[in-house]
């Protein structure tokens, strides 16, 4: 793959598209030849392409603002809009998890050390 082709790629993921339908593009690669750079991480390509696909998670979020937008002028369908939704928030929040997901990290400690439990370890605890 030429680095073109990697940035043709990488620009495609960024802007909301499938893999897929990049890839049947003529003068593509296969996904597999595509997804074996990346696993391999060829000439850095592992790192273009996770931020690629994170972009593209912000990508469907825009298109689910515009969707719900065109429900609101009449324009969609509830009902098929909702379809729509589901599938771009999935999207959403699997390619861009630190920004989209609907999980929750709590982090119970302190910087300062205040919280941190006294005596017994909590290892220790849970092995009694």
């Amino acid at each position: 793959m030429t680095p073109e082709v990697r940035e043709k790629i990488c620009t495609g993921l960024a802007a909301g598209e499938s893999l897929r339908s990049i890839c049947l593009e003529e003068d593509m690669p296969a996904i597999s030849t595509v997804m074996l750079a990346v696993v391999q991480d060829r000439d850095g390509f592992s790192e273009q392409y996770m931020q690629a696909r994170e972009a593209g998670g912000f990508s469907h979020a825009d298109r689910i603002i515009d969707t719900v937008d065109r429900v609101a002028t009449g324009e969609f369908d509830p009902q098929s809009a909702r379809a729509m939704l589901d599938g771009l928030k999935w999207a959403a929040e699997r390619m861009a998890p630190k920004r989209h997901s609907q999980r929750q990290e709590l982090n119970h400690t302190s910087s300062d050390g205040s919280m941190s439990p006294k005596g017994k370890e909590l290892k220790d605890f849970y092995d009694e």
